[in-house]
């Protein structure tokens, strides 16, 4: 497999201070780690790390090389940012094996404008913004791309139905990706059945009320 080289540092692991000092010279503390092998504390310089984090470079096969020395396949597993800055403060970087399949969290972006918003007046809502999948590291698609342009209004799509070439779903099969609406085409239809619905129940006569029941007249009390 091909990988794209990364230069990094190897760090004394230490104390939230000790990583702040690290940030201060333009270094993002970084840890190393997979099955089977040590956990190793690393950095790598900001700029190097943009490179890698660019859109569509999340998966980006990657060759760790530490103080000179590579043969360290990686991928980015994930990483931490500030809460107000929202610079990466922190990063993991996986280990891999090609033969190994792989967790990881892939963007769903999707693509076109739904026949049911264009030409039925629905409303798109996209529902999830991320799957997860398990795939070996060459088989990790940077973003799962996906067409609506054909979608009519009143539709629910599942994530079951994606295609993921060699990939396989770890998210539940029944995660919302997408819903469309339904529009003004679909209530325009739905109208006059409802009115039909209702028309037999406005026609029919009401029914008679009850005859009230003829009082008799009293007979005079017998005279003594």
């Amino acid at each position: 497999m091909q990988l794209i080289t990364l230069n990094a540092k190897a760090r004394t692991a230490g104390s939230s201070r000790d990583c702040g000092r690290t940030r201060k010279t333009g270094n993002i503390p970084a840890i190393y780690y997979g099955k089977g092998s040590e956990a190793l504390s690393i950095s790598v310089t900001e700029k190097d790390l943009e490179a890698v984090l660019a859109p569509g470079k999340r998966y980006t096969l990657l060759d760790l090389v530490i103080d000179g020395k590579g043969g360290n396949p990686a991928v980015v597993y994930q990483y931490q940012k500030h809460n107000i800055s929202q610079k990466i403060i922190h990063i993991d970087f996986l280990k891999i094996d090609e033969n190994t399949p792989i967790a990881v969290r892939i963007p769903v972006r999707l693509s076109g404008i739904p026949i049911g918003v264009k030409n039925q007046g629905g409303s798109l809502s996209q529902e999830s913004y991320y799957l997860k999948l398990s795939a070996k590291p060459t088989d990790i698609p940077a973003s799962i791309e996906l067409d609506v342009s054909e979608m009519p209004n009143n539709t629910t799509y599942y994530a079951e139905k994606l295609n993921l070439g060699k990939a396989s779903l770890v998210s539940p099969k029944r995660t919302v990706i997408f819903t469309i609406s339904k529009g003004r085409e679909a209530a325009a239809e739905a109208a006059p059945a409802a009115a039909a619905a209702a028309a037999p129940a406005a026609a029919a006569p009401a029914a008679a009320a009850p005859a009230a029941k003829k009082e008799e007249p009293k007979k005079d009390a017998k005279k003594k």
